[in-house]
């Protein structure tokens, strides 16, 4: 093995480091062997083709790919540290760097809870809409990852109308997730036509692709077209792995990251072969299997576990990752629901990941709830203040400000106070104030106080329109595609 060590591999350093510099070369050194010793299996011809090129070891009897260790390293080596999100308009756009924390929605689900009847229902394509644009108005919501399918839709052309929705509700970078190359195709044209043609594209891509591996070790047809494509054509890619302890993946926490690596891995090193320098998001979905409901939850100390060792593996790599935080398996708002957020929140902060997941999702991520997702904004902002730390230098220690006031006095009054006091945390939903204060004033709910604010943006928030040609070239080609797939 080469000197890779030495180049862009370096130690994490963060606030939640839960392995040694030594511990992450154990994982990656064990993940090399799994990708040269078992490989894995690769259902797309193509790609077969494409892996074969690079000289790893193909059998095409079987549609296994062993990856020696020198194409894995030069894969990370060229994927790059820093990866540019961009909305439609620079004052959208998210750079994702080293220790930097972004935040997003929890995306895929089936279900919501609407925002006025509080119905628990099926989702649909007007949701997705008013998901987009009510994430569109979150301060604390950096990238819009489709929350809901809309499943009134035909199943072909799914995909392509979760894309209208999303471009016609918010000016934030997106994340779309096809699941063939002809839709991979067709949502990048509606991507060029709200950045105003194919040209403008070349500097602006407002979508990153999302293609999910099978656990375990399995690269599907539809993760490969989706994933070659989105290369072929410059635009970023996520590729997430969803082993489950005990289940798709071994029961030790380790060896689900040791199969998790090896998962994105080697669909890091296909997007590699396809472009060099292709842009790519590492996301670890990984959980536990609990073994008494048949459940993978989403809010367990062993997400937030292996979210956590996820992203110092990833500085380790000097690659961006995005894992779940805010997070959480409760069906409804309240006590579970407030603690798994904060739990997966704060240490996947904490541990430097580039992009934490949640805000707004229930139940594992199949349920959205409007609500939710505004109380789940004023986590963030806990979450972003905590780990701001505790700035400490000659002024900061005040020691002759204590001097000055001495036993007797009160700081209540004085300047630095004064200065100073904004930049602690304020609330706006969660209570701080006294019984008397709170029972005066009707005893108010934060989830109740969330859910008006949810509404009010609903009925009332203007996301930046697309033009009139962009949203009209979307509708014309959502409408040829239902066409070529013979949808009525």
């Amino acid at each position: 093995m080469y000197d890779f060590f030495n180049g862009k591999m370096q130690s994490a350093v963060c606030g939640l480091n839960l392995h040694t510099k030594n511990a992450y070369m154990d994982i990656h050194l064990a993940t090399l062997q799994v990708l040269e010793k078992t490989g894995v299996f690769v259902e797309d011809q193509q790609a077969l083709e494409v892996f074969g090129s690079c000289g790893a070891v193909v059998d095409e009897k079987n549609n296994i790919v062993k990856l020696p260790s020198r194409i894995v390293e030069d894969a990370i080596q060229s994927a790059p540290e820093k990866v540019m999100l961009s909305g439609r308009n620079p004052d959208c756009d998210i750079l994702l760097e080293d220790n930097k924390n972004a935040y997003l929605n929890f995306g895929g689900g089936i279900n919501v809870i609407d925002p006025y009847s509080g119905v628990f229902r099926k989702s649909t394509k007007a949701d997705v809409a008013a998901s987009a644009r009510l994430c569109d108005a979150l301060n604390e919501v950096s990238v819009y990852s489709r929350a809901v399918y809309p499943l009134d839709q035909p199943p072909k052309v799914m995909h392509l109308h979760t894309a209208e929705a999303c471009f016609n509700n918010t000016a934030k970078h997106c994340f779309h997730g096809p699941e063939s190359e002809w839709e991979a195709k067709k949502i990048i044209e509606m991507a060029a036509a709200t950045v105003g043609g194919a040209e403008n594209l070349k500097a602006r891509k407002p979508i990153t692709f999302v293609a999910a591996i099978s656990s375990p070790l399995k690269l599907t047809w539809k993760f490969c077209e989706a994933i070659m494509t989105a290369s072929r054509a410059g635009f970023s890619t996520m590729i997430a792995s969803m082993a489950m302890a005990g289940s798709t993946a071994p029961v030790n926490l380790a060896g689900v990251l040791v199969q998790t690596n090896a998962e994105i891995l080697a669909g890091i090193v296909l997007t590699q072969l396809v472009r060099k320098g292709t842009p790519v998001i590492y996301s670890s979905y990984s959980t536990v299997m609990d073994l008494r409901l048949g459940t993978s939850p989403l809010g367990s100390p062993e997400t937030a576990l292996i979210a956590a060792s996820v992203a110092g593996l990833c500085r380790y790599y000097q690659l961006p990752c995005l894992v779940p935080g805010i997070s959480s398996d409760s069906k409804q708002h309240g006590a579970q629901a407030a603690f798994e957020k904060a739990l997966t929140g704060v240490s996947a902060a904490m541990a430097g990941a580039s992009l934490l997941v949640g805000i707004g999702g229930l139940e594992t991520g199949l349920t959205f709830d409007f609500g939710q997702a505004v109380l789940d904004d004023e986590i963030v902002r806990m979450i972003k203040h905590l780990k701001q730390g505790i700035e400490v230098n000659a002024e900061t220690l005040s020691v002759d400000l204590i001097h000055e006031i001495g036993p007797f006095g009160e700081f209540l009054s004085h300047d630095t106070t004064l200065l100073k006091m904004k930049s602690l945390s304020q609330t706006y939903l969660f209570d701080r104030n006294n019984r008397e204060d709170w029972e005066n004033h009707g005893k108010p709910q934060s989830y109740a106080k969330a859910l008006s604010r949810a509404i009010d943006i609903l009925e009332n928030h203007e996301p930046e329109p697309l033009s009139v040609s962009a949203a009209e070239r979307i509708r014309a080609i959502v409408e040829e595609a239902e066409k070529e797939a013979n949808v009525k």
